[in-house]
């Protein structure tokens, strides 16, 4: 909205600090350039004729020349063009000043004409008053193309920032369904072999909606409530599995005061044991979490199966998982995060160090 009202006035052929301008020039031209030893019609005449032409260099050279040549860097032409408008006005004043002199000369022969020191004169007056004018033209509309940059490039910083956020969302928004889904088809499991313990699992998993409905939806939110978080879905997972839940974790016991993006480590966790448990005697899943200032160390290992690698691929087409967590790590970490993920033949293994 700024930059539209700065182009309507631009656009107006005359402001008001034009007219002020304009008037204060023609005072300068009959009052200090022009001699007052001649005669007072023809002073008038030539303050006029001088001030008309003044006014229309100035105009072309503010509103063509500066524009559409100085300012798009053509300055060699612009050098070119000035030297031709000058030419051009010094011949109009000269042939305006034969044409005075000689109309003086037949119908006033008894008056004082002007010297040719009074010509040097008006000629500066004329030029100085030119060169003023586009002096701060070229000042105000540098100054204007700044601040329109300056608009612009605030704009478009509010716009990325916008579509950041919208695009962290819509990533966040991608973890809740596949959470849900995934647990939906595991109570439904449980349901028929023990009613008992799908009520229990109910209830954990309202504790986890609750926590990624109402708690996540911050940029940032306490580690120590990302680990509970976790912690919490490992007891759910403990429930449905049998005395081979093979699952350690070595999570440092004070965190309070370190904060991270929510739910940044749990799809490391969800495809850990969507992948590394599938009711064998190898089946293991290791977790350990580091805090060496100002880094954040997580590191998790898992067996891998034969059908791990098709279905990583899977996953990575549909743009969840690892993919997911992928787009969000480069959106609110950058530069600041290494993550690190290698397939051996049977451990599948994930390293992320985050720079807070």
């Amino acid at each position: 909205m700024a930059i539209n009202k700065n182009i309507k006035s631009r656009n107006n052929f005359f402001s008001i600090r034009e007219i002020i301008y304009w008037f204060i020039a023609a005072l300068f031209m009959f009052f200090v350039f022009s001699n007052r030893h001649y005669d007072i019609h023809i002073r008038t005449n030539l303050s006029i004729l001088l001030l008309i032409i003044s006014f229309a260099s100035a105009r072309v050279c503010n509103k063509i020349l500066i524009p559409k040549f100085l300012f798009k860097g053509k300055r060699g032409l612009f050098i070119y063009l000035l030297i031709f408008l000058i030419i051009i006005s010094l011949w109009l004043i000269s042939f305006a000043l034969f044409i005075i002199t000689l109309y003086s000369n037949i119908a006033l022969p008894n008056t004082i004409l002007p010297s040719f020191e009074d010509v040097i004169i008006l000629l500066t007056g004329t030029y100085l008053i030119s060169l003023l004018s586009s002096v701060f033209y070229f000042t105000k509309e540098s100054y204007r193309s700044k601040e329109e940059k300056s608009i612009i490039e605030k704009e478009k910083n509010m716009l990325e920032l916008k579509f950041k956020e919208v695009q962290l969302q819509l990533l966040k928004e991608q973890i809740h369904p596949h959470f849900i889904f995934n647990m939906m088809n595991n109570l439904y499991a449980l349901v028929n072999e023990s009613p008992a313990i799908s009520r229990e699992v109910i209830v954990r998993l309202s504790d986890l909606l609750e926590y990624m409905l109402y708690e996540c939806n911050t940029e940032k939110v306490e580690l120590s409530k990302e680990v509970a978080f976790i912690n919490n879905y490992i007891e759910l997972e403990k429930i449905r599995h049998d005395d081979s839940f093979n699952v350690t974790t070595d999570f440092p016991k004070n965190v309070s005061g370190i904060k991270i993006a929510p739910l940044i480590l749990f799809p490391f966790v969800e495809n850990a044991f969507k992948h590394g448990l599938k009711q064998t005697n190898k089946d293991f899943i290791s977790m350990k979490l580091e805090i060496t200032s100002p880094r954040i160390q997580f590191s998790i290992n898992n067996y891998k199966h034969d059908t791990v690698l098709a279905e990583h691929k899977t996953i990575k087409s549909k743009g969840l998982g690892l993919k997911n967590v992928q787009e969000r790590l480069d959106l609110l970490y950058q530069n600041r995060y290494d993550l690190q993920i290698s397939r051996d033949k049977n451990l599948f293994e994930v390293k992320l160090k985050i720079v807070r």
